[in-house]
């Protein structure tokens, strides 16, 4: 598969609607992971920003009015679904030809590594695409972080009704239904072999806040490396 290191990140919007999922109960968090701060900003914030550094629309998937001062929200239809209620949610609003979402709660994943997938995706094409991370023996799979063109939603929609929840699972079965190809994009496929980001690099950047020694971590990492998020 191709790969292009030399394209800036906010060198043009495309043809994305991005997604922040945002619709989690924060239960090992005890109190709403949303609006949790990281380098004085909210998580939400964090992610909207990164995806308005490159998608044409972006917006928040979630019944969550009170996030609607961020992005615009789109809500969920369905209850007790999983992540993949948001997927179908933002699926039904998308506005662009392809639909990429993110969770809200992963807040060191770069928009440079988001916006190499998508471009990645599309020049492929490839309609039903995740994010990963290769190490020696396993993958590390983020299904999660999803780019799917628009047209699939009525294919995922139908799996949801059959009672599918995985979230894996629905984006493999999508593609598979539509006879389209799914696929998880990982720095061998998105970066240059001279700046491929190590193992423990790429554990970073999906470092997920589920708790507040989670919340510490991430503190502690900006704080240890000068970072902003």
């Amino acid at each position: 598969m191709g790969q292009d290191a030399s394209l800036p990140v906010a060198s043009r919007q495309l043809p994305v609607h991005g997604f922040v999922l945002a619709g989690g109960r924060s239960t090992r968090m005890g109190q709403d992971k949303a609006l949790l701060r990281v380098g004085g900003r909210t998580l939400v914030e964090i992610a909207v920003e990164k995806l308005r550094m490159f998608c044409a629309e972006v917006s928040i998937a979630g019944n969550r009015d009170d996030l609607s001062g961020y992005a615009p929200v789109v809500r969920e239809d369905r209850v007790d679904a999983g992540p993949g209620a948001g997927v179908e949610a933002g699926l039904k609003a998308c506005k662009q030809p392809w639909a990429l979402f993110v969770p809200v709660d992963v807040p060191l994943v770069p928009a440079e590594l988001l916006r190499r997938w998508a471009l990645e995706a599309m020049r492929d094409p490839m309609s039903v695409s995740y994010l990963g991370a290769s190490f020696p023996n396993a993958y590390w799979k983020q299904p999660a972080f999803c780019l799917l063109e628009q047209e699939r939603q009525k294919t995922f929609s139908k799996l949801l009704d059959e009672g599918e929840r995985g979230l894996e699972e629905l984006l493999n079965r999508t593609a598979w239904a539509d006879h389209q190809a799914s696929f998880m994009y990982d720095e061998y496929e998105l970066y240059p072999k001279d700046q491929r980001p190590d193992e423990a690099i790429q554990e970073r950047w999906f470092t997920n806040v589920n708790t507040p020694e989670d919340l510490a971590r991430v503190d502690a990492i900006l704080n240890r490396e000068g970072q902003s998020v």
